[in-house]
């Protein structure tokens, strides 16, 4: 059957169109041991913002995720949802091996390997996001000892459960991913320049144990919202850039 543009046109409709890569949330609960580190300072300056309303917001979306509101420090994990500019849904790949019994040679899988996965902030004049992950990986490895920590330790404890979710145009939920046992293992290098008028992003790299799809309920933040204050998600978090 040759090619239809009417037919591909009406099958695209059919599904609500396509997927589009900017409508995502990033949720990083960040774990005690590491919100432990992070300067009070930092704290209080995010505070500024409207979090009454925004903590209403976020409390209701972890209810409806069946999670705890965002992780022992909920303040720092909203702001970093926030400023997570780019993300991926991260990918994986099966190991395999070449066994041959007659004829021809054919593959066996013995292993699962989960790439590692990049996050990029954008950078606040006061530089916190920065100052958040040089904190949380010298928590897991101090550069004066260069101990590592153990990462199973409650009091020590530097890895998190982190979820990356795909919404629609509409901001239901259609396919999220849990990253189990995350944590920071590299920060890129920021560049420098008299020449440069650009904004300040931070890469960071993440390694992980292992994914698994929690896509099997949904979630409309915008009918949450209505349902919580009576107006549109636009008039009460008008900063939604992951939302837009």
């Amino acid at each position: 059957m040759s090619f239809s543009p009417n037919l591909f046109l009406s099958h695209m409709r059919s599904k609500d169109g396509p997927a589009k890569p900017s409508r995502f949330e990033v949720v990083i609960p960040l774990p005690k041991y590491i919100a432990d580190f992070v300067p009070n300072n930092i704290i209080e300056n995010l505070l500024n913002l409207p979090n009454a309303i925004f903590g209403s917001v976020s409390e209701a979306i972890g209810s409806a995720m069946g999670q705890s509101p965002i992780g022992a420090n909920s303040t720092l994990s909203r702001y970093l949802a926030l400023q997570c500019e780019t993300a991926e849904l991260p990918g994986r790949t099966l190991m395999t091996h070449e066994a041959k019994v007659y004829g021809p040679t054919y593959k066996v899988p013995y292993q699962t390997q989960y790439n590692e996965m990049t996050l990029t902030f954008l950078c606040t004049n006061e530089f916190w996001e920065r100052k958040l992950f040089d904190r949380w990986l010298e928590a897991i490895m101090p550069s004066d000892t260069n101990n590592m920590r153990y990462p199973k330790d409650e009091n020590t404890r530097y890895m998190t459960p982190i979820k990356v979710i795909q919404y629609d145009d509409f901001i239901k939920q259609i396919y999220a991913v849990e990253l189990i046992d995350a944590f920071p293992i590299g920060l890129s290098a920021q560049q420098l320049s008299w020449s440069e008028d650009g904004f300040h992003r931070l890469s960071v790299q993440f390694a992980y144990q292992r994914y698994k799809p929690v896509y099997t309920g949904s979630y409309d933040i915008a009918a949450a919202a209505a349902a919580l204050f009576g107006v549109g998600l636009n008039k009460i978090l008008p900063f939604g850039k992951a939302l837009t």
